[in-house]
């Protein structure tokens, strides 16, 4: 990273060539994701689902929890979206995607994936994709936590977004994950935070500021290309 060694594709064409490389469809160009985008339509499926149960709760003063954890998620992702749209307006060099998703693959046939067998179960979801002179980032915003946070999550979504990445593209790149915590005055992880980077939304864009140089300029745009295009995320 950082430098043109033989490693390195020498053109975008090169580097993506099993991607479309000119101009995406509105539908394909996932820059034109919202933050929280994916949670939204999350939550709005969950209220379809369990509507009646819902006012109920509501009308006895209980609120269903499952309900009430996708509404602080949502607030979480777009907290940390507010302060990343600060970054990009000072520095255009950095890129944000909001909402991410990503199935799992399918499993060989005749096998299943289980929780236990060592295969990821389960999408693959992050509030910010973030690329930048400084490398590729992912965010798991998580907004006043009312039980243990682990880093498990997050160090297991960077790991299958480098991944995905590196499928993608001929450049190598390192997935950081950093979770973000908002309005919680003692942000805190439970058990190994090895690999993950822990921050308050206001450390954000300073952290990310501070880290020094790891992409060249191509580099840069080849990462952001790919990540930009639904496919690289639904192979």
């Amino acid at each position: 990273m950082g430098t043109d060694s033989p490693s390195v594709p020498v053109t975008v064409a090169d580097a993506l060539p099993n991607l479309r490389t000119g101009r995406l469809a509105r539908g394909d160009d996932l820059t034109n994701n919202r933050p929280a985008m994916h949670l939204l339509a999350e939550r709005r499926a969950y209220r379809r689902q369990h509507f009646a149960s819902l006012v109920r709760g509501r009308l006895r003063g209980r609120y269903d929890p499952q309900h009430r954890a996708l509404s602080r998620r949502i607030a979480g992702a777009r907290a940390s979206a507010r302060e990343l749209w600060d970054l990009v307006a000072q520095r255009p060099v950095w890129r944000v995607i909001h909402s991410v998703r990503s199935e799992p693959p399918a499993p060989a046939p005749g096998q299943r994936p289980t929780a236990n067998s060592g295969q990821t179960v389960g999408p693959l979801e992050l509030d910010q994709l973030v690329i930048g002179p400084a490398g590729v980032f992912i965010v798991q915003a998580v907004y006043r936590p009312t039980q243990d946070v682990t880093a498990d999550a997050a160090r297991d979504a960077a790991r299958r977004t480098q991944e995905i990445l590196g499928r993608a593209t001929r450049v190598p790149i390192t997935v950081q994950a950093l979770i973000v915590f908002v309005r919680a005055d003692q942000p805190r992880v439970v058990g190994p935070r090895d690999d993950v980077e822990v921050l308050t939304a206001d450390e954000l864009v300073p952290w990310l500021e501070s880290r020094r140089p790891m992409l060249t300029e191509r580099e840069l745009e080849v990462v952001h290309l790919a990540a930009r295009d639904h496919r690289t995320w639904a192979a």
